[in-house]
């Protein structure tokens, strides 16, 4: 029987070898002694899921005593007795560790909800790429998906409402749930199988966190003649954006098509601007180019802009020309304008709503606001088999338009 004088006294030899232990109480336990004089405990069984003779390391001597070492034999062979293999249990147990470490982490399901919206040609990809780098803890974005909380997903959001962005809070919790949603059945989209990390989710935890905002208002702002005419006439904006602006009013197009507009898509000679597909809002649902017809009053717009920005490629270059103005380049500049003047607070894309408003108010069918505006219209007849540009009906609607916008302008309304 094993004892601590015994064990002390045990000399190292060229090979390894054993000490029994003939306690019955903890039978199997004995004391490996290494040629480098290294001692440890250990206990050999018969494994109850294999029948093979096992053998595994309790601990090392002198940092396991004796006495701890025949209770944790006890322990293990009470596990052996119950059906249980502890050599097997460590290497499930070791396997399930490193498939924890292979699993992805939030950041890894930002990324793939990036990648599928860029897949998509969603512009809110990028947005979604600013928030994961702003908004995100680094902590969290490393840790495994699986793991992230509801509690974590509030003490994202908790804060950027907290200072006074409640609708940005909403944003970034449709997008993390988005991300969660996919995340759950990637391994079922045709796009992703064996494709996409694992993320072992069981379920969204952004589910069951509630909005800050309750419900968010449709927008309902349209500018007003004086509105207008107060816009129109500004000193409190810069040339380029004041131009982007009205450009944007007379045509009624959206503000990215105009913001992100190159000099190529326009056919002066024609007075027309064709919008290429992959531009449009619309590109998931068609391809086709917008056609967009000119006035004499958009080709003074367009002669003022080129004079001002002097770019070959963009009509209204970011700074360093390499790049179009991004949106809230033109967002900054309205709320300047509002704040200045003392106007009622509205943002760019109010602009659109307003020339569709008006133009209404000028007898321009609805059909026809749509079609100047390049609304997808979700008829079968228009969807499928009408291939007809209608730019000559167009053409008698905006110079409708811009007769009445100049009469606005003038205060003739």
């Amino acid at each position: 029987m094993l004892n601590d004088k015994s064990i002390r006294n045990a000399k190292p030899k060229n090979v390894v070898y054993r000490l029994r232990d003939g306690n019955v109480v903890c039978r199997g336990l004995g004391l490996t002694v290494a040629p480098s004089g290294a001692k440890a405990f250990f206990i050999s069984y018969t494994s109850p899921e294999t029948g093979k003779r096992k053998q595994i390391t309790l601990g090392k001597y002198p940092q396991l005593s004796l006495r701890e070492a025949r209770l944790n034999a006890v322990e293990t062979r009470i596990k052996v007795d119950a059906g249980q293999d502890p050599a097997e249990e460590k290497k499930r147990n070791v396997t399930k560790l490193i498939e924890h470490r292979l699993l992805g982490t939030l950041g890894d399901l930002m990324d793939l909800y990036i990648a599928d919206l860029e897949l998509d040609e969603k512009r809110s990809a990028s947005e979604v790429k600013r928030i994961k780098n702003k908004d995100l803890p680094l902590t969290l974005l490393k840790r495994p998906a699986h793991l992230i909380t509801k509690d974590d997903i509030l003490d994202v959001l908790t804060p950027i409402a907290q200072r006074g962005a409640p609708v940005h809070s909403d944003n970034v919790r449709a997008y993390i749930r988005a991300a969660f949603e996919l995340g759950l059945n990637a391994s079922s989209m045709t796009r992703w199988r064996n494709r996409a990390k694992q993320f072992n989710l069981k379920h969204n935890p952004v589910t069951t966190v509630k909005k800050t905002v309750k419900r968010k208002l449709k927008g309902q702002r349209a500018l007003s003649p004086d509105e207008i005419r107060s816009l129109w006439k500004t000193n409190y904006l810069t040339p380029p954006m004041l131009l982007a602006l009205k450009f944007l009013l007379s045509s009624g197009q959206r503000v990215e098509e105009v913001l992100h507009a190159k000099w190529s898509e326009f056919d002066l000679e024609q007075k027309v601007w064709i919008i290429p597909g992959e531009r449009r809002k619309t590109r998931g649902k068609t391809s086709d180019p917008h056609f967009v017809p000119l006035t004499n009053y958009h080709i003074t717009f367009l002669e003022n802009i080129r004079a001002e920005t002097l770019h070959e490629t963009y009509l209204f270059p970011a700074k360093g020309g390499t790049a179009p103005r991004r949106y809230d380049s033109l967002t900054h500049a309205v709320r300047k304008f509002v704040e200045e003047s003392g106007i009622k607070s509205f943002s760019p894309r109010d602009l659109r709503r307003t020339f569709k408003t008006q133009a209404g108010s000028m007898g321009i069918t609805l059909e026809m606001r749509n079609r100047l505006q390049g609304h997808a219209l979700s008829d079968v007849g228009s969807q499928f088999y009408d291939r007809y540009d209608y730019l000559k009906e167009k053409r008698v609607a905006i110079n409708i338009w811009c007769d009445g916008l100049a009469k606005i302008i003038a205060g003739d309304n």
